[in-house]
């Protein structure tokens, strides 16, 4: 009887599990004029991520990353507060870990957020950005504008702590028409040692993404404007 019970609640949790993962097919579709990135590493193409904002305002984001045989299926859905940060934010889709389901909502003063990895909530009386366990490389972006537009360019952050940027150095990119200087920070404060991040969103490469998120160490990362490939 035991056994059963144990062996019908694990079928219990499994069939809730497949049920509440959203499939890629599913997921958000890009719309004609969405920001397109190209995911490469020096070793060629990995993928594509786009990013969009709808008509009532929702920063929304797609994102499909295969590195090595390890697949990202992701989207997102955020909406900023009036401090610009993100009042609620939906990531749906999958990882090489499995379902990327995370929530995050500012409601009566209060936040609450829901990962694959953790779960939790903290009033909310000051601006503070919640970084995500997951989600598509837009949610950096996000982070990388709220943080540089912040006073001292220092932003508390949720669940927790501060972080900081520092600027680099200034790298042309592109020829002709699609050339343009960008900037490299460095952010801390989302990691054991600085992150180099490249400014006015253009390019993002490090070896893990401001986030809670890793990827395997050496491969970089980067989000090149899809018009600037050709």
């Amino acid at each position: 009887m035991h056994s059963r019970l144990i062996v019908g609640g694990v079928a219990a949790l499994l069939s809730f599990a497949t049920w509440a993962q959203v499939p890629t097919a599913d997921l958000a579709k890009p719309p004609e004029g969405a920001r397109h990135f190209i995911i490469e590493s020096t070793g060629g193409k990995h993928g594509d991520s786009w990013s969009w904002v709808a008509a009532d305002g929702m920063r929304m984001a797609r994102e499909s990353l295969n590195l090595r045989g390890q697949v990202w299926e992701l989207d997102s859905s955020g909406k900023p507060g009036a401090d610009g940060m993100p009042a609620n934010l939906v990531i749906r889709g999958i990882s090489p870990q499995g379902d990327a389901a995370e929530t995050f909502a500012v409601t009566d003063g209060k936040a609450s957020w829901k990962s694959p990895v953790d779960a939790g909530s903290s009033a909310y009386a000051a601006p503070a950005f919640y970084v995500s366990q997951g989600g598509p490389v837009d949610t950096t972006a996000w982070f990388l504008e709220r943080l540089l537009a912040s006073p001292g360019r220092t932003l508390n952050l949720l669940p927790g702590g501060k972080a900081h940027a520092e600027e680099v150095t200034k790298v042309a990119i592109g020829t002709g028409a699609t050339k343009q200087t960008i900037t490299s920070w460095a952010v801390t404060g989302v990691s054991n040692s600085p992150i180099p991040v490249c400014g006015t969103v253009t390019c993002m490469s490090a070896t893990t993404i401001p986030g809670r998120r890793s990827y395997p160490s050496g491969s970089l990362r980067y989000a090149t404007p899809a018009t600037m490939m050709n």
